[in-house]
């Protein structure tokens, strides 16, 4: 890899084919595009599961990085109501402070009660409209095709992070009557860009709550081994190479 991209992202400068780059306005700071990996990931992956205005969206994985995103997201364009599952309680309450109202709820996988089931609670019966997992390494696809299972029928489930282990099973019959889309998504396109950075502009998508991390390079191991201790979404640790 070293040997076809010897400039990488720690450089202090790199080549770019200007089908990658994007005008950032005044309102947008370098630290905050510093995240549009992520955010942009999630962008695409809630627009390939036709969130908007009044929809239910589920997010396995919401105290992650992506996760985080796709919760500004998904309110941005027009969710009515974000279910959120995750392993740390914490992060969980900080995701439901973050957006008050109640348009964001979440529950912990790590108390053993039965997920499926809290989901048709929150939905009265009927079950999110969409589904986007994306928790990283560690996690059990048997979960997430537990999951992909409440989805409402004819909606969609979207894979982002691919760090779980293990099949997403449907038999024929489930795959026809559930009618339920799983789709992967990986990265994003120029034009989502360019879409993300006027909502982002207009304030229709709001990251005010990241906390920035500041780091030189002279201390990128540092920096990796904050993002190593997996410090959640909110937590945005940024190299600085000119510094």
């Amino acid at each position: 890899m070293l040997t076809h991209y010897a400039t990488g992202g720690l450089s202090e400068y790199l080549l770019s084919p200007d089908a990658n780059l994007a005008i950032l306005p005044p309102s947008i700071d370098f630290a905050t595009a510093s995240r549009f990996g992520y955010i942009g990931t999630s962008f695409s992956g809630l627009k390939k599961a036709q969130t908007g205005p009044g929809k239910v969206l589920l997010i396995n994985g919401v105290t992650g990085t992506l996760g985080y995103a796709a919760v500004a997201i998904a309110l941005g364009l027009g969710c009515k109501l974000v279910l959120g599952i995750g392993r740390n309680k914490e992060r969980l309450a900080e995701v439901e402070d973050l957006w008050p109202k109640g348009r964001v709820r979440t529950i912990s996988s790590e108390d053993g009660g039965d997920v499926s089931a809290w989901i048709r609670e929150q939905t009265g019966g009927l079950g999110p409209d969409a589904m986007y997992d994306c928790l990283g390494n560690g996690g059990d696809a048997n979960t997430t095709s537990e999951l992909v299972g409440t989805v409402k029928r004819g909606g969609r489930a979207v894979l982002a992070a691919g760090g779980s282990e293990g099949d997403i099973i449907q038999n024929c019959l489930e795959a026809m009557s559930h009618d339920v889309a799983v789709l992967g998504t990986m990265w994003f396109t120029s034009a989502d860009a360019d879409e993300l950075i006027a909502m982002i502009d207009a304030g229709v998508i709001d990251f005010s709550f990241l906390r920035h991390e500041f780091f030189p390079l002279a201390e990128v191991n540092k920096a990796f081994g904050i993002v190593g201790k997996r410090p959640g979404g909110a937590v945005n640790v940024v190299v600085q190479p000119s510094k």
